[in-house]
């Protein structure tokens, strides 16, 4: 579902964003726990239609990380990741087509508005869709969508939504690869038969909710004064119900039904009850000073939005649908889905097709996501919509009402503007929204609250023209609005609602007029539309017209362009005369003009037409062929075509003709050759296509070459294939990342063309490499049988010194000869035609004394496994090869005696992490080669923290233009230093590493510690130590996230763990199931992590000794008493599993003094950084006695205290017992050394619990106790 919004903002100051609403008064009080910020490392899984996995988390510097997973029996799918203004798209190759043929809603893997829905793991356990197979679709689309149906969670059937003929499905999250698998049109399907077979899918979005003086504001009471009130006008509230027992309420509703599956039409949000009273509250609480625009008004509620303020469309399409069984003449939807939309999505069509049917109104809020363009949503995007911006009440435009043109037409949108800041209305009894004004009303903003102002009015106008259609009521609104200078049409529409003017127009005009488009070069049109004037009056009128547009950067669209059927016009009483509207596109510039087409009456009365005009640059067809490595005509996987307005994904036929706009484009295909050793990844593109006639551009895969890195030691790639293309055209861009997660390794090659410089804009492709010592590699001596192998997954790996072992044929996996005599000492290779007992082998061969097994496969299945660290291994190093490789060397040892050295290593000393970059051009020579001048290398130590013998760890990186970025893990020995290579320049990299294994590399790290972004110079050297003692909370140099006090609120953001290194930090470890991960056999699952239990933290604050608020962690928001006051802030920390054996317990106390700030003002928490002298596996030496380094200083912003003292004390026994003070050396500058003393007792070794307290001359304090800090040698 597109969660439905309403469109109110929640204060006067603060715009309602994605999510849910938080109202002010709901904030916690001092005592109670803290509200917890978002933290900027959050991370978040969505599971898409597809049932692939996309799991996304937060960076520091404002970027973002994303990693994809796919749904089981995928292997042969890649994904196209795109980012598009801020948000995320992660495409799947097979559902490329019915995005494509539309029949898929692109929004279904729009990662980004899915997190911002709620839409994601944590927050749901099913995929809400709205299903449709209309009249007149293929017999198979209808058969299809029945199957589909049974895939609906929950015991009540699908809900079915008859106006826009579909039905809503709830798909279970575990149910979704087997939804997808029914859904997807077979492998070699044509665009034809898919569009044929299956039916349309959108995604369910979520929708959620978008007075005193505001009524005089819209001229209302002249309306009253003339005698109308809206008596016998039924006016719909779609919302979140209605507090009927409210004063102003009472007695006015007729009728109420809940769509929401809440259980009632009471309103326990509060925003339906504030907008059903601004239509046509009585206003009996406030002597009628706050009643509504229509007070007699007859009014239906349909709750269609639940106690949450949130719906789903398929929900406000039901209620829209009953609103108008029931007879409303005008549905007030205050609520919207906040997308791009051309106003054919499920709630537009909804609105067209019930206003055709009905004669229904709906008067709809334009949203709050301005102030930038083309952010009206659904369903205010709608034709038959009448779409209201909001204005204050100085008619100044409200910076959050959303603006047009609408998406793809260009046409402006809103319709009209309303009051909507400030508005006080009734308030529903025990709610929290908005701010109160006394006990019974409350103040709110946003274009839900200038809605029902123009659906009251529109009430006004129905009860005096009973007989008047929606267009009619929406013309005569729109027609007769107050239009506001310094105010273009795609922000106000006709302008601000004047009641008294539409109540008494002697004519009324065309409201809204959309023309185009046309091309620049086109010929002139006398008659493209008709501007109607209806008088309403019992005298002639006459009426002098005068058109005027400009873009809305306002260059004047020239009169000869826009010409008008005549310069005057008579209308007689009660008829309508038509003006014919030309239009010559050759007088006009390319661009979107927008205006008014004004007529005045001789007693100086306007009514206005608002006009859209498109005039774009000539069209011309593209035809796209393709060719194959044959030549033939190819098929490809994904096929785009970029510039002009947008990306377009283009279904592959050969050849394609597309008719597109003259300018510059980029055509890229992509698409897979498998071959018996794994697979090519074939890229084509040809970046700068300048399109001014008719023209073929051809796209041709023989052309394409093998992508290379040539790395100074021997190297093969460990990460899935992954490449990015960066193209920029006037002004608009295109980031797009392809990734196949076929597993990665050398099983995968690239092949791309060399191209042009580019001399228009931008482009850069680069490909992502992550490169070590090959784990395995054979040679046979004396032949050029080059055998290509791979460990099995569990594999015990051949010595890493190198071996030389005599291979013999040992059969088949039916008919083994693993007799001692046969295999004793050396190499045995079997035959196995099913791959299904290679373990079972090995120990076979194992007892019979084999050194090694070689595994030759049968014909057509691929030699590549990731070879995995952990679990139990295999009884003797065992390799697999393809049965070209392997026949090729049992050919060999028919006649000659098979020596083959075997080298490599599974714990490569050195890592190449590289971005093979080229900008302007892909070059002829496509082999890049790693060097100092364009790497840095990095000495990273990785610190064994228990009793795991590897970790995972990950390094993303960002290009400039990047905002995502989308990486695997992999795995790392731990007590192991490792030369990495890092690509430098411009760059921006970010490491993570987890203190445990992940159990593959595709599911994301949920743990272990970061670095802060930052890019390396060329030849720089760098060191990097992780999990070095001392582990502890802290708040490390170059943290972004301060603890302040602003107000009276402390907001505190500390990290759990930190070690020794600057900038190194984690947050805690969930419990499994906890922020988004699942459990093991439910929707969320990942995989079942080796930590289950997660961290257990607590953080609680105390003023002047007593208890203030609580939390689960040091990071949030603890509201405070005003006034000065002595703080101490206690934060514990406790992990508890063998993988973690030092820095188990943790316990920190801060103290110091803060008053209220008027601006933000940094919180003086003195920090202890450690130096420790410990080995690989944080354990000091065996003398008598060892030396620590310590620091004493404040978070970053704050100059260094002064006067700080440092006591330091030691336990052996877990604090059970600690020794005197250790002795402490100052050494200037807040520096310290401590000399810690070996007991006599523990010469065999134990750990050292530190016990540290700092104070500085302000009164400052921190103490600091860290079990286990470090191990002592023996």
């Amino acid at each position: 579902m597109r969660r439905i919004r309403l469109w109110a903002v929640i204060s006067m100051s603060a715009v309602m964003a994605t999510g849910a609403v938080v109202p002010v008064a709901a904030q916690s009080p001092p005592g109670t726990e803290a509200r917890t910020s978002a933290p900027h490392d959050r991370t978040t899984t969505v599971r898409l239609i597809t049932g692939d996995l996309v799991t996304v988390s937060g960076a520091p510097n404002g970027k973002k990380t994303a990693s994809v997973q796919r749904a089981p029996g995928r292997e042969k799918v890649f994904f196209r990741i795109t980012e598009k203004d801020g948000a995320l798209t992660v495409l799947p190759s097979d559902a490329a087509m019915l995005v494509r043929t539309e029949r898929l809603d692109a929004d279904l893997f729009n990662v980004t508005s899915l997190i911002a829905q709620g839409y994601d793991e944590t927050h749901t356990e099913a995929l809400p869709l709205i299903v449709s197979a209309p009249k007149g679709s293929a017999r198979a689309a209808v058969k299809r969508l029945d199957a589909l149906a049974k895939f609906h969670e929950g015991s009540a059937g699908p809900r079915q939504l008859p106006s826009i003929d579909a039905q809503a499905l709830r798909v279970a999250d575990q149910d979704l690869a087997a939804f997808w698998k029914k859904l997807v049109p077979a492998a070699g399907a044509s665009m034809t038969s898919a569009a044929a077979t299956t039916p349309k899918i959108w995604l369910d979005h979520k929708v959620r909710p978008t007075l005193d003086r505001s009524t005089a504001q819209i001229n209302a009471p002249a309306a009253w004064a003339a005698g109308y009130h809206g008596e016998g006008v039924k006016v719909a509230v779609l919302d979140t119900g209605a507090d009927q027992t409210h004063p102003d309420l009472a007695g006015r509703v007729s009728e109420a039904k809940d769509f929401s599956s809440s259980g009632s039409t009471e309103d326990h949000f509060g925003h339906g009850t504030h907008v059903a009273a601004t239509v046509g509250g009585g206003g009996a609480d406030s002597d009628g000073r706050r009643k509504g625009v229509a007070p007699s008004a007859d009014l239906l509620i349909g709750k269609v939005l639940g106690d949450d303020g949130s719906g789903g469309e398929s929900e406000v399409i039901a209620g829209m649908e009953w609103a108008a069984a029931q007879g409303a003449k005008v549905v007030n939807m205050s609520l919207g889905a906040d997308m791009e939309t051309d106003g054919t999505d499920p709630m537009s069509l909804a609105v067209n097709e019930i206003s055709r049917s009905s004669g229904a109104l709906f008067v709809v809020a334009a949203g709050n996501s301005g102030p930038g363009p083309t952010t009206v949503g659904s369903p205010g995007a709608a034709d038959a919509a009448l779409t209201v911006g909001a204005v204050d009440r100085d008619d100044k435009l409200a910076s959050f009402s959303s603006r047009g043109p609408r998406f793809g037409d260009k046409a402006a949108k809103p319709d009209i503007t309303a009051p909507g800041v400030g508005i006080v209305a009734a308030r529903a009894a025990g709610t929290l929204l908005g701010e109160p004004v006394g006990d019974h009303y409350v103040k709110m903003s946003g274009t839900s609250m200038a809605t029902p102002h123009v659906a009251g009015a529109a009430a006004l106008l129905a009860g005096q023209h009973p007989d008047w259609s929606a267009q009619q009521l929406k013309d005569a609104l729109v027609s007769t609005s107050r239009t506001v200078s310094g105010q273009v049409p795609t922000e106000q529409g006709g302008g601000r609602v004047d009641v008294k003017a539409a109540v008494s127009a002697p004519v009324t005009a065309t409201g809204t007029m959309v023309l185009g488009p046309f091309d620049r070069n086109g010929s002139p049109v006398e008659r493209v539309g008709v501007v109607r004037y209806t008088n309403h009056s019992d005298d002639e009128v006459s009426l002098n017209l005068r058109a005027a547009l400009a873009t809305m950067g306002g260059k004047v669209l020239p009169a000869q362009a826009l010409t008008l059927g005549a310069e005057t016009v008579r209308v007689a009483p009660g008829a309508t005369a038509e003006v014919p509207v030309g239009i010559d596109p050759s007088k006009a510039g390319r661009g979107s003009y927008y205006g008014y087409v004004t007529a005045t009456s001789a007693d100086g009365v306007p009514v206005h037409t608002t006009v859209s005009l498109w005039v774009r640059a000539p069209m011309h067809k593209l035809t796209i062929e393709s060719h194959g490595p044959t030549g033939d005509p190819i098929r490809w996987e994904l096929l785009n075509l970029f510039g002009g307005d947008a990306e377009t994904q283009v279904t592959s036929l050969d050849p394609l003709v597309v008719e597109v706009e003259e300018g510059t484009y980029q055509v890229d295909g992509t698409t897979v050759e498998w071959t018996a050793t794994g697979a090519r990844m074939i890229q084509v593109v040809e970046p700068e296509v300048k399109v001014t006639k008719d023209m073929t551009v051809t796209l041709d895969t023989r052309k394409t070459k093998l992508v290379r890195v040539r790395t100074p030691k021997p190297a093969v790639r460990r990460n899935d294939l992954t490449y990015q293309m960066y193209r920029k055209i006037d002004g608009l861009s295109l980031n797009a990342t392809l990734k196949f997660a076929l597993g990665g390794a050398e099983a995968v090659d690239l092949y791309v063309n060399p191209t042009s410089k580019v001399t228009d804009g931008e482009f850069e492709f680069n490909s992502r490499w992550e490169m070590t010592a090959p784990q395995i590699r054979t040679e046979v001596r004396g032949t050029d049988v080059d055998l290509k192998p791979y460990y099995v997954q569990l594999s015990t790996p051949f010595d890493s010194k190198g071996e030389q072992l005599t291979a013999v044929d040992a059969g088949t996996r039916e008919n083994p000869d693993l007799r001692s005599s046969t295999v004793q000492g050396k190499l045995a290779v079997i035959r196995d035609e099913t791959a299904a007992a290679e373990y079972d082998l090995a120990e076979k061969a194992a007892k019979a004394g084999a050194k090694g097994l070689v595994i030759v496969l049968p014909k057509g299945m691929l030699a590549w496994t990731p070879w995995k660290p952990t679990d139990t291994r295999s009884a003797i190093p065992t390799i697999r090869v393809d049965a070209t490789d392997g026949a090729a060397l049992l050919r060999y040892m028919e006649k000659h005696k098979a020596v083959i050295d075997i080298s490599g290593t599974v714990e490569s000393p050195y890592l190449y992490d590289i971005r093979a970059i080229w900008e302007h051009q892909i070059p002829q020579d496509v082999t890049y080669t790693v060097s100092d001048r364009n790497t840095a290398q990095v000495k990273a130590t990785y610190t064994d923290t228990g009793s795991l013998d590897w970790s995972s760890e990950q390094r993303f990186s960002w290009r400039p233009y990047s905002d995502y970025s989308v990486e695997t893990s992999r795995w790392v020995p731990t007590g192991m230093t490792r030369t990495e290579y890092v690509t430098s320049g411009d760059t921006q990299w970010r490491h993570h590493v987890d203190f445990i294994t992940n159990p593959w590399p595709i599911i994301p790290l949920l743990s272990g510690l970061r670095d802060a972004p930052r890019t390396f110079a060329s030849g720089e050297q760098v060191k990097e130590e992780w999990f070095k003692a001392v582990v502890r909370p802290s708040i490390p140099r170059g943290w972004n996230r301060p603890s302040v006090r602003s107000g009276d609120v402390l907001s505190l953001a500390i990290p759990e763990f930190t070690d020794a290194a600057t900038g190194h930090w984690a947050r805690r470890a969930l419990p499994h199931g906890a922020g988004g991960i699942g459990t093991a056999g439910t929707p969320g699952t990942m995989a079942v992590p080796i930590y289950p239990q997660g961290d257990t933290v607590a953080a609680v604050l105390y003023r002047d000794g007593e208890k203030v608020g609580e939390a689960a962690a040091a990071w949030g928001d603890f509201e405070v008493p005003a006034g000065a006051a002595d703080y101490r802030l206690d934060l514990t920390t406790e992990r508890k599993t063998e993988y973690w054996q030092t820095g188990t317990r943790t316990a920190t106390s801060w103290t110091f003094r803060s008053d209220s700030a008027a601006k933000e003002t940094l919180l003086p928490l003195l920090q202890v950084d450690y130096g420790v002298r410990a080995d690989l596996s944080n354990t000091v030496g065996g003398g008598k006695r060892h030396d620590l380094d310590l620091t004493v200083r404040n978070q970053d912003g704050l100059t260094a205290p002064t006067g700080v003292r440092l006591k330091v004390e030691a336990s052996f026994d877990d604090g059970k017992t600690w020794k005197g003070q250790v002795r402490v050396k100052d050494r200037g500058h807040n520096r310290f050394t401590a000399t810690v003393e070996r007991p006599g007792e523990h010469r065999q070794g134990a750990y050292v619990t530190l016990r540290v307290t700092a104070s500085d001359k302000a009164g400052n304090t921190v103490r600091q106790t860290v079990e286990r800090a470090y191990l002592l040698g023996k």
